[in-house]
């Protein structure tokens, strides 16, 4: 490739055949060596094991019996002496013997004997275990801490730490109620039980998304830090300060948000954007959005499975890519609904990307997204902005509790608002699709907006063969 950068060959689609077949290869073979199991040193090949040395790597997540903590193995006692050990474990901490406040990085030692997780017992959770290189659970009754006097420096651990206290000051502020935890849930993501009627509203009318920090509440954040650094720019070497500056920021969010995929590529996303400004480059967002992908899976291939960076890059994906086309169909003159229009046509855009994936994962449709979104967002920015005010006048006790009360009377709001939507005369469709389901249903959403696009008729020729090809399928499944 060096040597032929400035010559002309016929043949130059040689090199674009070699060049995929060897990152087809690459992925393989990454794939292969990210598989925890296989490796020599995974506690599971170890035939006697008596004790287990493991280190936290999350917070506590509160369960009704248990504290529930992501651990990796560092060491194993088979009876005679200790030996190094790699795989993660998931840890469920009895409440009752539940002594010292673990946190993240802390050690324990424990006895209890692990359990597999087997794919019969719950298919789709030990599917998506299994992706994470989680095979075994425990339920720890007795455990020693680890007492070490010197801790070492963790940007996760800073990052968690970060979390909880913002966590435990909205919860306060909020005295504990039920719009507490979408605050928390809104501002940093932390796993905070949310009342399971109101969670499954938000779920029934299409805002789910709202709960999860993703790259909706990335891109606020994102859009917030270049508002408040925009005068940087002004000044003559500023923008050598304002664009690093950004994406520091951007990032360090990221990681106290919880770093979760989807997150890890909006905040990619973001990195890119503010690069090719910075370069003074063009800045195209499919590209940007296939870069970071790219990335993502660079790091861990079996990202690619998280449902969460799923919905997360269709959404972008449909954002990108019909966004503009659907905005063209109807321009109202009106200011106000030509707004209206606009955000109602990056929700249409990101529900068409999504639905396959959606009905995978659960199964059904909500029918009036639309309307739930041209509202429930609107309401979930301003909070989010004026959450971030909140905390800020946390050490200004005249002025903090009207911004308290304003909040939660958002929140109260949003949460009416999806509480009697969801019981609107069709809500919800229920659709329960599989993977071969999911195939076809992009592959009719592809064509369709092909047609759209140019009219041409062969697309309708297309559309009819995928669904004769669907139909033979399914009548040979049933015979």
């Amino acid at each position: 490739m060096f040597f032929t950068l400035k010559t002309r060959f016929a043949k130059r689609h040689y090199f674009g055949v070699f060049l995929q077949v060897f990152l087809l290869l690459a992925g393989y073979e990454l794939c292969f060596l990210s598989m925890e199991r296989l490796w020599a040193s995974h506690f599971e090949h170890e035939t006697k094991k008596e004790k287990y040395l493991v280190e936290l790597v999350s917070g506590a997540q509160e369960k009704p019996k248990s504290f529930k903590f992501k651990a990796e193995v560092k060491a194993i006692f088979n009876g005679k002496n200790w030996k190094n050990a790699t795989g993660k474990i998931t840890l469920y901490l009895s409440k009752k013997n539940y002594k010292d406040s673990l946190l993240f990085g802390n050690q324990i030692i424990f006895t209890d004997t692990p359990e597999e997780i087997l794919l019969e017992k719950d298919k789709s959770y030990t599917a998506l275990s299994h992706h994470r290189q989680v095979f075994y659970r425990m339920f720890v009754r007795q455990y020693s801490k680890i007492n070490v006097e010197k801790h070492k420096f963790s940007l996760f651990g800073l990052a968690i730490a970060c979390r909880k206290w913002v966590a435990s000051v909205l919860m306060q502020q909020f005295n504990y109620t039920k719009e507490a935890a979408i605050a928390v849930a809104l501002i940093v993501g932390d796993e905070i039980p949310i009342d399971q009627e109101l969670s499954t509203a938000y779920a029934a009318t299409g805002t789910l998304h709202v709960l999860a920090v993703s790259g909706m509440h990335v891109g606020l954040i994102y859009f917030l830090l270049g508002f408040l650094l925009k005068p940087l720019l002004k000044t003559k070497y500023g923008k050598h300060l304002y664009y690093p500056l950004v994406i520091l920021l951007v990032w360090a969010y990221a990681m106290i948000a919880g770093a979760a995929p989807s997150i890890v590529r909006a905040a990619t996303m973001c990195t890119f954007h503010m690069l090719a400004t910075w370069l003074d480059k063009k800045n195209e967002g499919i590209g940007a959005l296939g870069a970071s992908l790219f990335f993502i899976l660079m790091v861990n291939p079996f990202n690619l499975y998280e449902p969460g960076l799923q919905l997360s890059f269709f959404a972008v994906l449909g954002i990108i890519w019909l966004q503009r086309p659907i905005l063209k169909i109807w321009i109202p003159k009106n200011k106000w609904i030509f707004k209206m229009w606009e955000l109602s046509s990056v929700s249409i855009a990101a529900q068409i990307m999504t639905m396959p994936v959606s009905l995978l994962y659960f199964g059904q449709f909500p029918n009036y997204f639309l309307i739930a979104n041209l509202i429930v967002i609107p309401i979930t920015t301003i909070t989010i902005y004026t959450c971030i005010v909140q905390l800020l006048c946390t050490a200004v006790p005249i002025v903090l509790p009207y911004i308290v009360l304003f909040n939660q009377s958002m929140l109260s709001f949003s949460n009416y608002l999806v509480m009697h939507m969801q019981h609107l005369p069709g809500a919800v469709s229920t659709w329960k699709v599989g993977i071969g389901e999911m195939i076809f249903l992009y592959a009719y959403i592809l064509v369709i907006i092909q047609w759209c696009q140019s009219k041409k008729f062969n697309f309708i020729l297309q559309l009819l063969s995928l669904m004769v090809l669907f139909s033979s399928l399914k009548l040979f499944q049933i015979i």
